[in-house]
């Protein structure tokens, strides 16, 4: 919903100034609407959906900082950029490339939904939503013009999520030292 409010609230104010600059200075790349749209929601999707990321991290930076091979590199004298760099961000990667990857797929059904709703990406730009909905009155008759666009983004939100997965197993490197991989 936060979502929906941020694209609804900034999508008018921000194509009128770019119209406006357009106006001014004549650079073709303040006309287009195509690129605004996409920026809009895209930045309207980061920015309801970036605390998730800052808690995951801080939470994996605290979690770790715990651990005893951190304390042991402490004690040892290594200086706190290398112990960061050696052994926190490699041990904190996985579960952040899971979540990202997670997130990103989010995003992609969250950008489709604010099309379908008529908020988000708008025509003639592409995008899953708002093909489902163009197509919406012609479903008893041609139903793979709204099939098609939902299971081509069912279908690329689970390779996201299988690769966000694979990109786990081969960072992680906990699992590398258990014989996971």
């Amino acid at each position: 919903m936060l979502a929906i409010l941020v694209d609804a609230a900034v999508k008018k104010p921000v194509s009128n100034a770019f119209e406006a600059a357009y106006q001014a200075t004549g650079i073709e790349f303040f006309r287009g609407s195509i690129l605004l749209d996409y920026l809009i929601t895209l930045a309207a999707i980061a920015a309801v959906s970036w605390p998730a990321y800052a808690r995951l991290i801080r939470g994996q930076i605290f979690s770790l900082r715990q651990q005893g091979y951190v304390e042991a590199a402490r004690a040892t004298g290594v200086p706190g950029g290398r112990i960061l760099l050696r052994h926190i961000v490699p041990n904190a990667l996985g579960p952040i490339i899971v979540a990202a990857t997670f997130g990103f797929s989010n995003a992609m059904v969250l950008e489709a939904s604010l099309s379908y709703l008529g908020i988000g990406i708008q025509p003639p730009a592409a995008s899953w939503g708002a093909m489902i909905n163009d197509n919406l009155h012609q479903w008893r008759i041609r139903p793979y013009l709204v099939a098609v666009p939902a299971v081509v983004l069912g279908i690329a939100t689970l390779a996201v999520n299988f690769l966000g997965d694979g990109l786990n197993d081969a960072l992680n490197p906990r699992a590398r030292a258990s014989g996971k991989n």
